[in-house]
């Protein structure tokens, strides 16, 4: 497939995350060298080093809310060192973040490290840490890759391909086949927790699932049209001079449908020709089978290649989209910060953000403002109100800061609750302290044990920021136009006039085929061919002859026997049973070769269309496994894994309606 708008966004968004990665991952090589303070280090440290220590901040996601993440998989982390205190910007330099400075400050061995930096990253809302865990799991250093893979799951949770490089790992080197089976499933599972995974997935899922019901439905329209083009062509010899022999009358129905390709509709328009031929001529299960097709092909070209375009596409082909998730993963760059500052009035994701980047790098007062801001327009959700509610108690406005906790605590969420108990604390509350405990271990207290353990020693505690909420991205993707290059460049490729542009336009043309062709077909007595020997049966060019499925000849031959010679009947029958032989030989040959086949010559039209749409499946799930536009580092072998899964399965189903359908036409 050529490069689309949609395409050349995503990977200009991504692919440039390869060099932070290295960065990141040069960065934690020596995890037990004495660095310079904290915070000289992070300001003396090089420019590229600087961002990909921050881009270990990454991939913030909610999912950990819920505790859903996998205790078998990932390890549990130490008790933390605490944060080290916030450096100092430098003047007129960029304020630095306080992942940052924990990732590089001092520490005494690997598993500190990388304790302190999951404590500061959850405290301000970065819950997958998705740089820091690839730059992990590519990286060198002195622990084995069986440790970086485990770390890489300690620091993101929810990232597929964090939990496929550890599932290997435990494979290859722990020789561990059981853990690795948990590690399998804990990736697949998930894919729904995270949101650049889910979106990822779900745009290549509805992709291949839109192509196969389009192809399946165009072999379906096709395969029914071709068989019933002998008896149109005879028939509409009828409408031609008097004499015109067999190859003309051939040439005017190629005519007819070529007429859509001459009108510039490409595949869909003679797909729809053969699909008008079918109606006509066809059953009325072969007719319920059209409808079905062209049903498939409708949803497939238009609604579901439209969503899988805008959730592919719904981070490259948002800036304020863009920008706030990169915010949110902790690697904004310069741009995208004032991007933000630009919309922040008029752009409630811009706001938010801002909001999100001022307390990650320490400037709580400005948080603090444009929180005010946020809940004053009426944004009422959880993770606004819980991060407010931080940072008002950061300020010291513990009473401020439990009003705006009790609102957040209505979804009993547990994070809100445990940090509802942290400012009950600090206000020497102890009986609605332990109430409030008692309620966050109910709605999840493994949750809580993690995040009472991340707290540590530290006198300063624990409060733990909420990424955005995923409905956020996701509705802003379902909105907005993104993604329609990719879906107009699929359509292209079969429907490149009016039909694939308007999905109207294809409406009105399918349900015109489909209920003009019933009605002239109920009225103008097609013409079909003899069961046993195939002879042309039709009432114009013998009014007085049989109107059956047998021929004169053969329905004599069958039912009248008296009045045939008794050697001459024996002869035709065998040859008869001769051609029926191999005819039967060539419908196998086809059922096994050619996509749909076997249900139309079964005479199960409706098996046919799901054999040629579990075919097409197949197909599409083994030729886009890898997914329709670059993996964004998220999904890792999880990618292939699922979409050849998929194919598996609908290899299976196609089978299924193989087997059947030779099995009906055995027994007949």
């Amino acid at each position: 497939m050529k490069r689309t708008h949609g395409l050349a966004l995503w990977r200009a968004g991504w692919l440039g995350l390869f060099p932070l990665l290295w960065a990141l991952a040069a960065s934690g090589r020596a995890p037990e060298a004495t660095p310079a303070p904290a915070g000289e280090a992070a300001i003396t440290a090089p420019t590229t080093a600087r961002v990909a220590a921050e881009q270990a901040a990454s991939s913030a996601d909610p999912a950990l809310e819920e505790g859903e993440g996998d205790p078998l998989v990932a390890p549990q982390l130490p008790a933390a060192e605490p944060a080290p205190a916030p450096a100092e910007p430098a003047p007129g330099g960029p304020r630095v973040s306080l992942i940052e400075q924990a990732w590089l400050a001092p520490a005494a061995d690997f598993d500190a490290r990388v304790a302190r930096t999951r404590r500061t990253a959850l405290e301000l809302g970065a819950w997958s840490l998705d740089s820091a865990a690839r730059a992990l799991a590519v990286g060198d250093g002195q622990a084995n890759d069986l440790e970086r893979a485990a770390a890489a799951v300690a620091l993101a949770p929810d990232l597929p391909a964090a939990h496929m490089r550890l599932a290997s790992a435990l494979w290859l080197e722990g020789g561990e086949p059981f853990a690795a089976a948990r590690a399998l499933y804990a990736a697949f599972a998930s894919i729904g927790r995270h949101l650049e995974a889910s979106l990822w997935f779900a745009g290549s899922g509805l992709f291949v699932l839109a192509a196969a019901l389009v192809a399946g439905g165009l072999i379906a329209a096709a395969l029914a049209g071709a068989a019933a083009l002998a008896p149109a062509a005879h028939d509409l010899g009828h409408l031609l001079p008097r004499g015109m022999p067999s190859v003309g009358r051939w040439a005017g129905l190629a005519a007819l449908l070529a007429l859509p390709l001459a009108l510039g509709e490409g595949g869909l328009g003679l797909a729809l020709a053969l699909l008008g031929v079918a109606v006509i001529y066809g059953s009325r299960a072969e007719r319920r089978a059209m409808v079905i097709a062209a049903v498939g092909i409708g949803i497939g070209a238009y609604p579901a290649m439209h969503y899988a375009g805008a959730a592919l596409a719904a981070l490259p082909g948002d800036p304020v989209a863009q920008a706030a998730f990169a915010v949110v993963h902790g690697i904004p760059t310069p741009v995208e910060v004032e991007r933000l500052a630009q919309l922040a009035d008029r752009d409630p994701l811009a706001a938010r953000g801002l909001a999100i980047h001022a307390r990650r790098v320490g400037d709580v007062a400005r948080a603090d403002a444009l929180y005010q801001e946020l809940l004053a327009a009426g944004a009422d959700d959880v993770a606004a109100q819980n991060n407010a509610a931080n940072v008002q108690l950061a300020l010291g406005n513990t009473e401020r800061a439990i009003e705006l906790y009790d609102e957040a605590a209505r979804g009993e969420s547990p994070v809100v609750l445990f940090n509802l108990a942290q400012a009950y604390g600090r206000a020497f509350r102890v009986e609605e302290l332990n109430q409030t405990i008692a309620r966050a271990q109910r709605a999840n207290r493994e949750l809580v044990a993690r995040l009472t353990a991340l707290q540590g020693r530290s006198a300063n505690g624990f409060v733990a920021d909420l990424p955005p909420a995923p409905a956020l991205f996701w509705s802003r993707a379902l909105r907005s136009g993104a993604g329609a290059d990719l879906a107009q460049e699929f359509r292209d490729y079969f429907a490149p006039g009016r039909l694939g542009r308007d999905p109207r336009a294809f409406a009105v043309a399918a349900a015109a085929l489909l209920f003009v062709g019933m009605w002239f077909g109920a009225r103008i007595a097609p013409s079909h061919s003899c069961q046993r020997c195939g002879e042309r049966i039709c009432v114009r060019c013998r009014p007085h002859g049989s109107s059956g499925d047998l021929c004169d000849g053969c329905y004599t031959l069958f039912f009248a026997p008296e009045k045939t010679d008794r050697t001459l009947r024996t002869a035709r029958v065998n040859e008869l049973r001769a051609r029926e032989d191999r005819i039967a030989k060539v419908h196998a040959v086809l059922s096994l070769l050619v996509p749909g086949a076997a249900g139309l010559l079964a005479r199960r039209p409706m098996w046919g269309w799901l054999g040629a749409f579990c075919f097409s499946l197949a197909g599409a799930a083994v030729l886009w496994r890898h997914g329709v536009v670059p993996d964004p580092l998220v999904a890792g072998a999880a990618a292939p894994a699922v979409f050849l899964g998929a194919a598996a399965l609908a290899a299976l189903l196609y089978a299924i309606a193989v087997g059947t359908s030779l099995a009906a036409r055995r027994q007949e």
